[in-house]
C-alpha cells in the first residue's frame, strides 16, 4: 500500500513540474532589439525559440521611394503569437526625415508592399504593427496614377489555371534598380460568379506593361507589373459553367 501511494505521489510530483515547465515556457517574453545603426527598434512579446535579431542587409540607398538600407527581423518564417511593434527612427543623418511609408518585403510575389498598421508617425518616428517577420525599409508613397488599361487584367483572367475557384491581382511598378513595389489602391479580386472560393494550392501569373503616367504630376515612363494569385483546387474542380471567374463587387 505504502509502495503505492508513494507511486501515486510520484507520479503527481512529475505530472505537477512537467505542467508548470510547459506553462512558463509559453508564456511570452518581451523583448527589444535595436539595429546596429540605431534606426530601427523592434519592440514586443514572442514565444518563439530564438530572440529577435535585427541586421542591416543592404547599407546602400535604395532610390526613392525606398530612402532607407534594409533591414531584415528574423526569426523569419515563424508565426507570431502576436503583433509585434517595429520603429524607425527618422533623422537627417540616415536620410530618412522626409519618411512617410514602411515597406515589407513579399517574397511570394516579389515586391515590396506598404505596412498600413501604423502606430505612430512623428517627426522623429515612424511605428508600425507587424505579424510577420522579414526584410523592411522605410520610405516615402509616390502618387502614381495608374493608366485605365491596369484595371481590366483579361489577359491574366486567361491565364487561370484549370480548378481555379479565386484569385487576386496586385499591380506594381518598377524602381530604377529593377525592384518592384507595389500599388495599395490597384487590383482586383474574384471568384466564382465574383464569389472568392478556397483552394489547396496557390498558383502565379504575371504580365507586364510599360506606359508613360503622371508621377507626382511628372508624365514618368513607368514599367508595371500585374500578379495574380490563384487559389486552386486540387481535384480540378473549378468554377461551374454558369459561375464564371469575375471580379467580385
Amino acid at each position: 500500500m505504502k509502495s503505492s501511494r508513494l507511486t501515486f505521489v510520484l507520479l503527481t510530483i512529475v505530472v505537477l513540474t512537467f505542467s508548470v515547465f510547459f506553462i512558463v515556457s509559453q508564456e511570452p517574453e518581451a523583448q527589444e532589439v535595436t539595429s546596429v545603426d540605431g534606426v530601427v527598434t523592434v519592440t514586443g512579446l514572442t514565444r518563439t525559440a530564438q530572440d529577435f535579431t535585427v541586421d542591416v542587409v543592404d547599407g546602400s540607398k535604395t532610390g526613392e521611394p525606398l530612402l532607407s538600407a534594409i533591414y531584415r527581423v528574423e526569426p523569419a518564417n515563424v508565426p507570431l503569437d502576436t503583433s509585434i511593434v517595429l520603429s524607425f527612427a527618422k533623422t537627417k543623418e540616415a536620410g530618412t526625415a522626409t519618411a512617410t511609408t514602411v515597406y515589407q518585403w513579399n517574397t511570394a510575389l516579389g515586391m515590396w508592399e506598404t505596412v498600413s498598421t501604423v502606430v505612430a508617425n512623428t517627426p522623429d518616428v515612424l511605428a508600425v504593427q507587424i505579424t510577420s517577420l522579414g526584410d523592411f525599409a522605410l520610405g516615402t508613397m509616390p502618387t502614381i496614377d495608374a493608366p485605365t488599361m491596369l484595371t481590366s487584367y483579361d489577359e491574366l483572367h486567361a491565364k487561370a489555371p484549370i480548378g481555379t475557384r479565386g484569385y487576386r491581382i496586385v499591380v506594381a511598378y518598377m524602381l530604377p534598380n529593377g525592384v518592384y513595389v507595389r500599388l495599395p489602391d490597384a487590383g482586383e479580386i474574384g471568384g466564382c460568379g465574383g464569389r472568392v472560393g478556397a483552394g489547396d494550392r496557390t498558383e502565379y501569373s504575371s504580365t507586364t506593361a510599360a506606359v508613360t503616367v503622371p508621377v507626382n504630376d511628372v508624365s514618368t515612363p513607368v514599367e508595371f507589373i500585374m500578379v495574380s494569385e490563384w487559389a486552386v483546387s486540387g481535384d480540378g474542380a473549378g468554377c461551374a459553367a454558369s459561375m464564371p471567374l469575375k471580379a467580385q463587387e
